[in-house]
């Protein structure tokens, strides 16, 4: 009997420790300051790997659902902000935006994308005191998107530095630092970098994105 007792009341002690270093764990990760990804496929692709880079200096939280295009995205940052309170925003817009219904009529053109981030971006500044980061939009290869992809053209690479230019001009103006994603995954090689797709990023790419983002969301952290 007494060494049963001995066993049970070493196990609830176990248990105690356990549940301690659990909540110990717990508190620590709430106390690490927010940060929220916002944005496309794109990134719901990244997101894993800048969180499993950031583990030990932030927290980071994403939509499970996709952002997609500049007007979705306004009408549901109210929804996604709720109840949080992050020090830093990064947020990229601009693969739906570009959109082709046909050869000519994308979804919005780089006009109306340049006014509608505008509002998102001021929208983020009266919502949150956060640090707003705008990502650059990442290359697409139309040879894949007509192939194997979407079996036509459905972004033309050559539209991607046209509104990229028009989102650094809307963050220049509102003095909103910028993530360039596209540079260092073009620079690689838009075969190396993309799926068969031509759109979504392959593994190499993955994997340099979330260096790219993590890289620029510790810098405004001010992390090691």
């Amino acid at each position: 009997m007494n060494i049963a007792i001995t066993v049970f009341s070493a196990g609830m002690a176990s248990t105690a420790a356990f549940t301690a270093l659990a909540a110990d764990t717990a508190s620590e990760a709430k106390a690490l300051p927010e940060v929220i990804l916002l944005g496309d496929s794109i990134r719901m692709s990244y997101q894993a790997g800048v969180r499993k880079r950031l583990e030990s200096i932030a927290r980071v939280w994403a939509p499970k659902d996709n952002c997609s295009d500049t007007v979705h995205t306004l009408k549901n940052l109210d929804r996604w902000l709720e109840g949080r309170n992050p020090a830093v925003i990064h947020i990229n817009c601009g693969l739906h935006d570009m959109w082709l219904f046909d050869a000519e009529k994308r979804r919005h053109t780089v006009e109306v994308y340049a006014a509608n981030l505008r509002k998102i971006l001021g929208r983020l500044r009266e919502k949150t005191d956060a640090t707003i980061i705008f990502a650059l939009t990442t290359p697409v290869n139309e040879n894949y998107q007509a192939s194997s992809g979407y079996g036509r053209v459905v972004r033309y690479e050559k539209d991607i530095p046209r509104y990229n230019m028009a989102a650094k001009a809307v963050a220049a103006e509102m003095n909103i630092p910028v993530d360039d994603l596209y540079t260092p995954l073009f620079r690689e090689g838009i075969d190396s970098i993309l799926g068969k797709d031509g759109v979504h990023l392959s593994a190499k790419g993955v994997e340099i994105a979330a260096d790219t983002v993590a890289n620029c969301i510790r810098e405004h952290l001010g992390g090691e």
